[in-house]
């Protein structure tokens, strides 16, 4: 019988004021007179627009060349005056660290004569270390002590003498640009061919309501290295781990660590003119060594590709390519990624002992014994009521499948019947026609077409990207008729293998959807059949019976209710409202940029969703797709803080003015960035703060808040159950270090059932009294902490009961089988911006 886990251990480390860490360091100060001249020759690549000092360039550089520095305050480049710039255990040669940047400020884009101007205003006279002895549990200097944390951790862990008896790893410390990523070393399995690393992520973190605490979080996992000789991709870069015997750059010493940087496939010419793509350096760093006339110490990209075997086993200059799954063709995964329980838990109990007495494990986490919401869990099966499918979409619904399978068609048709709770006509019988069912209140009107010109791959034939998916919009314009009643689209098409590599800019999913959406029409994708009417064709069935179901959450049609609140926790199913910023920011679509906020308004049944945009009013999910879709799509539109804060409050105004009780939901990643008042340092208990504007709670009738944090960043830690001397991966609400403040954790999904917590990839064990082998190939499933702050309260509320109705919602998505990592408004709102704005579409 599986024990039960009343406990829940956290990797989180605190500090102890009684075994203070106080070390000497020296400080460096980014000279203020250096800033002018910097900013001029950035305006060379910006003209016209606002411009700041390229810092970020320049500190991935020292930190990956100078290992024994590191960046206390990322925006020194920012303001005319000295700042606080670089720490560091011992005085690196100040010349030195000026010739490092005198290779940057050469390898900017500009022209000599500007990169000449630039250097004569620069001197390394300007740069000057001073001693600074600092307290590391001190809580009056965060900025600093956020990055020297890390810092001070990884070198602990790292020195020459010290070693993790589980498998008796030893690790180096490796760049990063926030906290700090030790890397065992040399790599495991190495001798079967799978040769990969033990990782640990540190980074420091706070807590809302204890922002002057600074606690440790420790990550874990494997970095895999390439085994053989692979192929690259060609849309991204690759990144490759560096270990010099000796440094790179002159006057500098050399230590225990790795540098990274990157390599991808560029065009290169022969004599003939014959265009190959190679391997290639290709970053920032590359550029600093090549001005600095050292890029010849790094290994030649093409052997690395070719043997990257023989660099992993060199005892100097080392270096290792970071593996993704399908670099080896025809090869079988043989290292899975995440690293098991077996292995992370004395890990981490190794890591805790070494740090001792400085810094402890915090306490495991007792459970929270309270449910609001009974039953949530898994697909809601069976038909949907024609009264509720009438009250959403009104008297009439068009549901049209884009394929020419009859397999896919049946699958489809299958599961339409058996939400429908009405019988179809077979995929053979509908030949072009429309098939007309009503059922109570509604007619459903389903439809074939099986127009292959609407599913092909893009064709550029010398076009730009935008305007090839513009193309296709107006063809399937050309092809449908506008849509006058609710439709959805049903488009069979590759996955997204198939538009892998160099065939990425062939993948017409985004031209597709957004043609049907400039018609009218909501759409899902489902992948080819593969083997149709075989008795293994149940994989097939099951992804056309999600895609349908995938259509119905679209039109926002929930099969069954919300339960009724549990006995002794709320009086009534309160409002969801979910809060939420479409960004697209670091990924280009269509040419533009976008950051809107949008609105998701669950009614307390949970069988009416509607949602809202600036320029948008508020109305039901499957119009409202639709509309914001067309609003904001092919439009470079950003809504500052402002127009934002203007946005939530006028929204929130709105919903409590209908509803007696409402649940608002915000995610901490997501939202913070505009409105500052979601940051642990800013956010206020039983209020909310608009702008300059403070409103408690009591005066926002009926709304609570609970704000979400993820993983996302490395904000959240890693988590295991304890039972006695058991450890698991239990499901539950947990009471996590300060009031109000919990964890939310979810059991294994039924995807994950291969997942085994005891088998370790690491060193061999034991089964039924035989030994066995480390299996590196193992299936990995490590359950995610989610962060739930109950930030707003009415008088008289119990947090726990807030808590734990927002820890139920993570279940409450209607067609999904397993638990989502945010409740379900706010799991609705990130599928809102995937649906109508993908990450990116190359150019």
């Amino acid at each position: 019988m599986a024990p039960r886990y009343d406990h829940l251990a956290v990797t989180v480390l605190r500090l102890d004021p009684e075994h203070p860490i106080e070390r000497d360091y020296y400080v460096m100060r980014f000279p203020g007179r250096w800033k002018e001249p910097l900013r001029a020759l950035a305006q060379v690549r910006r003209p016209g627009g606002p411009v700041s000092v390229p810092i970020v360039a320049l500190n991935e550089a020292i930190t990956a060349l100078v290992p024994d520095c590191v960046v206390t305050l990322t925006r020194a480049g920012q303001g005319d005056q000295d700042e606080d710039w670089l720490l560091a255990y011992r005085e690196v040669n100040p010349i030195a660290l000026f010739n490092l940047v005198a290779h940057w400020v050469r390898a900017q884009r500009a022209e000599p004569e500007q990169i000449s101007r630039t250097l004569a205003q620069l001197s390394a006279d300007d740069l000057a270390w001073s001693p600074v002895r600092i307290d590391l549990t001190a809580r009056d200097r965060q900025s600093q002590l956020i990055r020297l944390l890390p810092m001070e951790i990884a070198a602990s862990l790292s020195r020459p003498d010290v070693h993790c008896p589980h498998g008796n790893l030893r690790f180096v410390r490796c760049p990063t640009t926030t906290g700090a990523e030790l890397m065992s070393w040399p790599p495991q399995g190495m001798e079967e061919g799978r040769p990969f690393s033990v990782k640990i992520g540190i980074t420091a973190q706070t807590v809302p309501t204890s922002n002057d605490e600074l606690l440790v979080y420790l990550n874990f996992g494997v970095r895999r290295w390439l085994p053989a000789s692979g192929h690259l991709a060609f849309d991204h870069g690759h990144s490759v781990y560096l270990a010099p015997t000796v440094p790179y750059l002159s006057g500098l010493e050399n230590s225990r660590h790795f540098g990274t940087a990157r390599i991808k496939r560029r065009p290169v010419k022969d004599e003939a003119g014959k265009t190959t793509w190679l391997p290639r350096w290709d970053d920032d760093l590359a550029g600093v060594l090549e001005q600095a006339g050292c890029l010849s110490r790094l290994p030649d990209p093409e052997q690395l590709v070719n043997s990257p075997v023989e660099y992993l086993q060199r005892t100097g200059d080392a270096a290792a390519l970071v593996y993704r799954n399908g670099m080896v063709k025809g090869r079988r995964e043989r290292v899975s990624a995440g690293l098991p329980l077996v292995d992370r838990v004395p890990v981490m109990r190794w890591a805790a002992a070494e740090l001792a007495p400085h810094l402890q494990q915090v306490t495991d986490l007792p459970r929270e014994k309270c449910t609001v919401y009974r039953g949530l869990a898994g697909i809601a099966e069976g038909a949907l009521s024609p009264i509720d499918l009438s009250s959403t979409v009104g008297s009439r619904l068009t549901v049209e499948l884009l394929t020419d399978n009859d397999a896919t068609v049946q699958y489809a048709l299958d599961r339409l019947s058996y939400r429908l709770g009405a019988a179809l006509p077979a995929a053979q019988e509908l030949n072009g026609a429309d098939s007309v069912t009503v059922t109570g209140a509604l007619t459903v009107t389903v439809r074939r077409v099986p127009n292959g010109a609407i599913r092909a791959d893009l064709d550029r034939a010398g076009r730009s990207q935008p305007q090839a998916v513009q193309d296709r919009a107006d063809l399937i314009a050309e092809q449908l008729r506008p849509a006058k009643e609710p439709t959805v689209a049903l488009v069979e098409i590759g996955g997204q293998d198939e538009y892998d590599g160099s065939n990425r800019r062939a993948d017409p999913k985004f031209a597709i959807r957004h043609g049907l959406l400039l018609t009218g029409r909501l759409s899902q994708f489902v992948t080819p059949v593969t083997d149709p009417w075989s008795a293994g064709s149940g994989a097939d069935r099951e992804r056309c019976s999600a895609a349908v179901d995938e259509l119905f959450r679209q039109l926002g049609v929930r099969p069954t209710p919300l339960p009724e609140p549990a006995t002794g926790t709320l009086e009534q199913r309160p409002a969801l409202l979910a809060l939420w910023m479409i960004r697209q920011n670091k990924g280009r679509t269509w040419g533009v940029q976008r950051q809107v906020p949008i609105a998701v308004l669950v009614d307390p049944t949970g069988c009416q969703v509607q949602i809202r945009a600036p320029k948008v009013p508020w109305q039901p999910l499957h119009t409202g797709l639709i509309e914001i879709g067309r609003t904001y799509v092919n439009v470079d539109l950003k809504y500052g803080a402002d127009e934002t804060v203007r946005f939530v409050k006028d929204t929130i105004d709105e919903v409590i003015a209908s509803f007696p009780d409402t649940l608002l939901l915000t995610q901490a990643q997501n939202l913070r960035g505009p409105w500052k008042a979601l940051t642990n340092r800013q956010l206020e208990l039983d209020s909310l703060v608009f702008g300059t504007t403070k409103v408690p709670m009591k005066e926002l009738l009926g709304l609570r808040h609970v704000r979400v944090r993820t993983v996302e960043g490395g904000e959240t830690p890693e988590c295991y159950g304890v039972a006695g001397n058991d450890t698991g991966q239990p499901g539950g609400l947990w009471r996590y270090l300060v009031d109000r403040l919990y964890g939310s954790t979810t059991g294994k999904p039924v995807t994950q059932t291969s997942a085994l917590k005891g088998a370790s990839k690491v060193i061999a064990g034991e089964h039924q009294g035989k030994p066995t082998a480390p299996r590196p190939q193992g299936n990995v499933w490590n359950a995610q902490f989610v962060e739930l702050f109950v930030a707003g309260l009415q008088d008289g509320d119990r947090p726990e009961h807030w808590a734990a109705l927002a820890h139920d919602l993570r279940n409450g998505a209607p067609y999904v089988r397993d638990a989502t990592i945010l409740p379900w408004p706010l799991h609705l709102a990130y599928q809102i911006e995937e649906y109508l704005l993908p990450a990116k579409i190359s150019g």
